[in-house]
């Protein structure tokens, strides 16, 4: 297994519960800051390459290229990317005239430098992966360790997705809980502009409800989110997602509407990642026939 200094400690708890040896690759910035990444040693097989595309996105994204290439050149017959926080996901279509399809870009990308096989972690849309590789590819999902951590706070509760297209992650993290789950309504008032939110059908009064989501990056939803349900009679707002990329004040605005509790996963390093998706990766090799 290879791993660069976006994913150290992540691919360490990988290989060690797969009781793989890991690899560490060396990285420097030459004087004009060109990125610079070498194998301190030859490797064999199929190699397991652990690299997130998370802040400095660009950056990262340009050294998961070169590591490929650097894998592939050090003897690997085979390369697994798996890659736990995978950026411009969310620019999956064409929103506006004259946009790119940025996740396009980087999945094929990937492919083209070397790629075998693929993996990552709860991405935006899973049927980008469909869309844009050839070759085998799995989104590994965390939800499972997320709604465990809370299994002592939710008795009676209600889990909720920010929105319809989030629904599945509280469907399955509500399955784990064995409670009810809905998703959150967006209506703007057509007089005075003001947005509104509310659950589609189930009523929070007096229950604890569990928001979950794949991205918190401006807490922008989440804030809205939260201050609805408590507004509706919630009896208490945890909120849990994967990836907590955490910009603008987004913890103090999700802490300030009334949140009792954040948790988030260690694909992106944050104050909250208290949930490791280790166990998710490793599913997910094991689905695709790597042990």
């Amino acid at each position: 297994m290879v791993a660069s200094s976006s994913s150290y400690g992540l691919a360490a708890r990988v290989a060690r519960k797969l009781g793989w040896r890991l690899v560490i690759a060396e990285e420097k910035k030459f004087p004009d800051g060109e990125a610079y990444v070498k194998l301190p040693s030859k490797v064999g097989g199929y190699v397991i390459v652990v690299h997130s595309i998370a802040p400095p996105q660009d950056t990262n994204f340009l050294k998961l290229l070169i590591l490929i290439d650097a894998v592939k050149g050090a003897g690997a017959d085979e390369v697994i990317v798996v890659v736990p926080y995978l950026a411009y996901a969310r620019q999956d279509k064409r929103f506006l005239e004259g946009e790119p399809v940025s996740v396009g870009v980087v999945l094929k990308s990937v492919e083209s430098v070397g790629a075998d096989a693929f993996i990552t972690v709860d991405v935006h849309s899973p049927k980008s992966l469909d869309e844009w590789l050839s070759i085998p590819h799995a989104n590994a999902m965390p939800i499972p360790e997320l709604a465990s951590y809370f299994k002592l706070l939710m008795k009676d509760g209600v889990v909720l997705a920010p929105d319809k297209g989030a629904v599945e992650r509280a469907r399955i993290a509500a399955g784990i809980l064995r409670v009810e789950y809905d998703y959150l309504e967006k209506f703007r008032d057509r007089v005075t502009g003001e947005v509104k939110i509310t659950p589609k059908s189930v009523d929070v009064k007096g229950r604890p409800v569990l928001i979950v989501d794949d991205i918190i990056s401006t807490g922008g939803t989440i804030t809205l989110a939260s201050k609805t349900v408590l507004e509706q009679g919630a009896k208490e707002v945890y909120v849990a997602c994967t990836h907590a990329l955490l910009v603008s004040g987004a913890l103090d605005k999700i802490y300030g509407s009334g949140v009792k509790e954040v948790v988030a996963t260690d694909t992106v390093p944050s104050p909250i990642s208290k949930i490791c998706v280790a166990p998710a990766i490793i599913r997910a090799l094991k689905e695709m026939g790597y042990k």
